[in-house]
């Protein structure tokens, strides 16, 4: 194989491939990168077996065709301290390979085999669904942060994504303490009977790739053999998916017709309050206490070994009744800053104890927050 290629071309592909790649791994080819060069074009492909990407490369000149395995990460730093001069990639015997740049530079590399480089993305005449990339990089956006990272508790750990009502697609996520629910009409319907989970990592990936190429207006998505694909551009997302049965959350959703208090709270102002709380509150993980009466909120947050912090905030609308709720005050500030609008918290009347809905000004029930409440020392 031999092709030449611009700098530029080759650090855009290495580095979409650098989050996949393994530093250090018992299986060496999940740290390389396959680069094959036929009659389609050039290709450059990386998978860590839960996560493969494959992408096409129109710039790079193909002098004679074939397939290579090379260290990522090497051959990112090769490049990257390279001259901006086109590059030749040239295989050698026995694996080697050279990388040089005009007459002066030259690297020669041991790769890998290139045939035992896994199958990520086989070529098959399956029929994918079509969403619109905006919206999806908008759902994953808003509900991304609150999964969890506890390994302990996988089936938690990746984003929840399942039909409604054979129109809209739900992404839920949640950490046990926190959950946020997303509807959106993104387009095509899955064919799938029940929802799946996109692990985490496999779900950063996602939203990396698509703001990259988000002046796609469209991508394409199949679910296939507990794996989804995810085609957008020149770009092929493999994602193997978690095989663990997400928690009913449905349980905590309010239903319809119960009694609240609702009060839309400025953003605004109460984003930089809950971060004058934090430096009290977060060094224990201390709950915070919200009051709401007339037309303000008395915020307070106690520390044994730190102290006390306490802040009153006023409501542009009048609080109904006087209400409290004591939360982590941390999850209310991960969703002021996430959100780009005013939002409305909804309080239980009917039940102690219950967990606080919180809304985006406007949204209506597409967007929900559920934040489970503390109990004050």
């Amino acid at each position: 194989m031999k092709i030449i290629s611009s700098k530029a071309t080759l650090l855009t592909a290495l580095s979409r491939i650098q989050g996949i790649v393994e530093k250090s791994s018992i299986k060496p080819l999940t740290s390389n990168a396959l680069i094959e060069a036929n009659e389609k074009g050039v290709y450059v492909s990386a998978t860590n077996l839960q996560i493969g990407m494959r992408a096409r490369y129109k710039d790079i000149e193909t002098v004679e065709q074939g397939r290579i395995s090379i260290n990522a990460r090497k051959f990112f730093e090769i490049i990257k301290e390279l001259p901006e001069q086109n590059i030749t990639i040239y295989e050698k015997e026995n694996y080697w390979i050279e990388v040089s740049c005009g007459k002066e530079i030259k690297f020669n590399v041991i790769g890998l085999p290139p045939e035992d480089f896994p199958i990520i993305i086989k070529e098959e005449s399956d029929v994918f669904a079509a969403w619109e990339t905006e919206k999806l990089i908008n759902m994953l956006d808003l509900t991304s942060f609150a999964i969890s990272r506890d390994e302990s508790k996988l089936n938690i750990c990746g984003a929840f994504v399942e039909n409604i009502d054979n129109k809209k697609i739900r992404i839920v996520a949640t950490d046990g303490y926190r959950l946020a629910v997303i509807d959106e009409n993104v387009g095509d319907i899955l064919s799938i009977e029940e929802g799946f989970i996109i692990p985490y990592k496999a779900v950063v990936e996602l939203q990396r790739i698509l703001t990259e190429k988000e002046k796609e207006k469209k991508l394409f998505i199949l679910i296939k053999n507990n794996s989804i694909v995810v085609m957008i551009g020149e770009v092929e997302l493999f994602i193997r998916l978690l095989e663990k049965k997400f928690p009913d959350y449905k349980i905590i959703l309010p239903g319809d017709g119960y009694s609240k208090i609702t009060v839309k709270v400025n953003k605004d102002i109460l984003k930089p309050a809950l971060k004058r709380i934090a430096i009290i509150s977060q060094e224990n993980k201390r709950p915070v206490l919200f009051t709401f009466k007339e037309n303000t909120i008395h915020i307070t947050a106690e520390d044994t070994e730190l102290g006390r912090v306490e802040e009153t905030l006023q409501l542009e609308e009048k609080a109904s009744e006087k209400f409290s709720f004591c939360i982590n005050s941390m999850y209310l500030l991960d969703v002021v800053n996430i959100i780009n609008d005013d939002i409305i918290i909804e309080f239980n009347k009917e039940e102690e104890n219950r967990p606080i809905i919180v809304k985006k000004s406007g949204s209506g029930n597409d967007l929900r927050y559920v934040i489970m409440p503390m109990v004050m020392d």
